[in-house]
C-alpha cells in the first residue's frame, strides 16, 4: 500500500450519524481499497486509484432505503431558499430537500413501477437520479465512504460495484464502465417550488433524525470558495470555485452555464453542441436551470420563447403551447408532449473543472 497522506476533516456526531461538519479530523488519502482492506491495482480501476480518498467508511453516511413523504403544506423544516430536488414521472411528483440529503447523500426510491436511486452529493452541489435496476435485478445503492475529485462514489449492495456520481458510471466492479440511466431532476428554491407544486410529495427524512434537518450538515460549506474539503487536481480560475453551474453535455462536449448570469426573470438561451440545437432557460430567482432539445421526435422544430409570471409554466411555442419547467405541454394544442430531454445537471464550477478540464475538454462557459 502506497504510504497514507492525511487530511484534515471534523466529525460531528449528530443523533447516530457521523457526518462531515466544517473541515478538521482525520482523512485518508491511499490506493482505493476494496471491501476486504485489500489495495486493488490501478487495472482494475477506470480512473487513477491513488485519486480515491477515504472518508467516512461504507455507510457511515446511511442511505435512505425506505423513504417517507408528507404533503407540501406539512413540511415545517424548510426555509424559502433552501434548495430542493424535483422528479416527475407520470402523475408523481416528489421533492427531496438538500436539508435531508446533506445528510443522506442517496435515497433508494419508487416512482410507480421504477426504481430509482436520488443521489446527492453535498461537497460538489451535484443532484442525479439513477435507475436502480442494473444487469437485470433492482438493487439498492449505499455510499461507499469513498470520494473521487470531492465527489460521492455510491455502491451498488448487488455486486458491490462502485459508481461515480458525476460520471454517471461505474468505476471499478462487475459493472467496471457501465453507465446508469438517468431521469431528470429540477432543482429550486423551497419557495418556489411549495408555488409551483402544492400538491407534491416531499421527502420527510429518516426516523430520528427530524430535529437534526434544522441544523445545516455542512454549515456554510456552499459560500466558502476556500473550504474545499478534498484536494482539487485540476484547478481552473475562469469562476469562483463555488460558482453554481448548470453543465449540459452532448457527444464528449460539456458547455456550463453560470448561475449567476440569469436574471430574476426566466431568461432563455439557445445553443449549440456539436450541431445539436439545445435551449436552457433559467431564473436566478426561482435559483433554476433547465435544458431541452427544441426538436421534437417528430423532427419538428419549435420555436420557443420565455413566459414570465406564470411559473411553473416558462415557454411558449409558436403556436401558442406552454411548457413547463419538466418540458410538458400543459395547455395548446399540443398539450401532452414533451420536450426531449438533454444531458445536464447542476454543479459546483470547482466540480465540473476538475472531473472535465483536463487537456482539450476544457468546459465552455457559456454567459445567458
Amino acid at each position: 500500500m502506497k504510504a497514507s497522506r492525511f487530511n484534515n476533516i471534523l466529525f460531528a456526531h449528530v443523533s447516530i450519524l457521523l457526518l462531515f461538519s466544517a473541515c478538521t479530523s482525520a482523512i485518508q488519502r491511499n490506493q482505493a481499497t476494496n471491501s476486504n482492506n485489500n489495495t486493488e491495482e490501478d487495472a482494475d480501476w477506470l480512473i487513477p486509484s491513488d485519486q480515491v480518498y477515504v472518508g467516512t467508511g461504507r455507510d457511515g453516511i446511511p442511505s435512505i432505503d425506505d423513504p417517507s413523504f408528507v404533503k407540501t403544506s406539512e413540511v415545517n423544516f424548510l426555509r424559502a431558499d433552501d434548495l430542493v430536488l424535483g422528479i416527475k414521472i407520470g402523475d408523481q411528483v416528489k421533492a427531496y430537500p438538500h436539508r435531508i440529503l446533506d445528510y443522506h447523500e442517496i435515497v433508494n426510491d419508487r416512482i410507480g413501477d421504477i426504481p430509482i436511486a436520488i443521489s446527492y452529493c453535498p461537497l460538489t452541489g451535484s443532484g442525479i437520479a439513477w435507475n436502480r435496476k442494473m444487469g437485470g435485478e433492482t438493487t439498492t445503492f449505499g455510499v461507499s465512504g469513498l470520494i473521487h475529485k470531492n465527489n460521492l462514489i455510491a455502491y451498488d449492495r448487488t455486486t458491490n460495484s462502485y459508481w461515480s456520481q458525476m460520471m454517471l458510471q461505474s468505476i471499478y466492479g462487475e459493472f467496471k464502465g457501465t453507465y446508469v440511466r438517468s431521469y431528470q431532476l429540477i432543482e429550486m428554491k423551497w419557495s418556489s417550488w411549495q408555488a409551483a407544486f402544492p400538491n407534491s410529495k416531499v421527502l420527510s427524512g429518516m426516523a430520528g433524525f427530524e430535529s437534526t434537518y434544522e441544523v445545516p450538515a455542512y454549515g456554510n460549506y456552499a459560500n466558502n470558495n476556500e473550504n474545499i474539503l478534498f484536494p482539487i487536481e485540476d484547478e481552473d480560475d475562469r469562476m469562483e470555485r463555488k460558482d453554481y453551474g448548470h453543465g449540459v453535455s452532448y457527444n464528449s462536449s460539456l458547455h456550463v452555464i453560470p448561475m449567476e448570469g440569469f436574471s430574476q426573470q426566466i431568461d432563455l438561451l439557445t445553443m449549440y453542441i456539436n450541431g445539436k440545437e439545445i435551449i436552457v432557460a433559467g431564473s436566478l430567482k426561482h435559483k433554476l436551470a433547465v435544458s431541452y432539445s427544441p426538436i421534437l421526435e417528430d423532427g419538428t422544430r419549435l420555436n420557443l420563447q420565455a413566459v414570465h409570471n406564470e411559473f411553473p409554466v416558462i415557454l411558449q411555442d409558436e403556436e401558442g403551447t406552454k411548457w413547463n419547467v419538466f418540458g410538458e405541454a400543459v395547455s395548446g394544442s399540443r398539450e401532452g408532449q414533451k420536450l426531449p430531454r438533454v444531458s445536464s445537471y447542476n454543479a459546483y464550477w470547482f466540480a465540473w473543472a476538475d472531473f472535465f478540464g483536463r487537456g482539450p475538454k476544457v468546459p465552455k462557459i457559456i454567459y445567458p
